[in-house]
């Protein structure tokens, strides 16, 4: 009786997987597709209406739904077979994402897109249709009431004079929600003040009445989350 290697087994089971590749029929691929899309569109929807930052980014969402469709594609290809599933990491290996992601929150949709795809891939629409509720409920509820909150930063350059800078900083407390000074820099022709502030009822008449009162060179009120973007 012959002696059974490892090298033997190895082989069998490499030969094994490589012949019983599991074909998918067009109607299967067309309802992974579909599945892959209404979830896509859902998950389309959702960024859209949790999104925080400063400048929306259409071309992203919309990259979110190619990305579940095309991951879904790579997984059928793959599946049940070895030969290809290896030559797919070789392939993919290449492929370099130099795309810089400023929000984190975006890192967790591009992987939840990538998660539905493959689960789609296999047929597990149970996984991602639950998975992508699931989801959906965590980022409500750890968003909740964020909306209300808008930081700015004011910065305002002014003419070096005699003017007390804790009158200055006690009239933008009056006005504004919150007030928290950030950087003060001077120079020969000014001083530059930067500070956070929450504005009351996104109200920002205090900004005209700042510049009647002092010798203001300029004045600039900046909204930013996570980016700088002026308004």
């Amino acid at each position: 009786m012959d002696q059974l290697t490892y090298s033997d087994i190895f082989k069998k089971s490499f030969v094994a997987m490589s012949s019983g590749m599991e074909r998918f029929s067009a109607i299967e691929i067309i309802i992974n597709l579909t599945v892959s899309f209404l979830v896509g569109l859902f998950i389309f929807y959702v960024y859209k209406k949790s999104f925080q930052g400063v400048l929306y980014q259409r071309s992203f969402n919309v990259s979110l739904v190619t990305i579940t469709m095309v991951i879904t594609l790579i997984i059928m290809t793959i599946s049940g077979n070895l030969i290809l599933s290896l030559g797919m990491v070789g392939a993919l290996s290449i492929v370099r994402f130099r795309t810089p992601i400023k929000d984190p929150v975006d890192l967790v949709f591009i992987f939840w897109a990538i998660s539905v795809g493959i689960a789609n891939g296999v047929g597990y629409y149970n996984i991602s249709i639950i998975g992508s509720i699931v989801l959906t409920l965590v980022l409500l509820l750890m968003t909740r009431g964020s909306d209300t909150e808008h930081p700015y930063l004011l910065i305002i350059q002014i003419k070096n004079n005699d003017h007390d800078n804790r009158q200055l900083t006690a009239q933008i407390q009056q006005s504004v929600e919150k007030f928290m000074l950030k950087s003060k820099a001077r120079n020969e022709a000014y001083t530059e003040y930067i500070a956070e502030i929450r504005l009351k009822d996104e109200n920002t008449d205090f900004m005209d009445k700042l510049y009647e009162d002092y010798e203001v060179l300029k004045i600039t009120l900046i909204s930013y989350s996570g980016e700088l973007a002026q308004t």
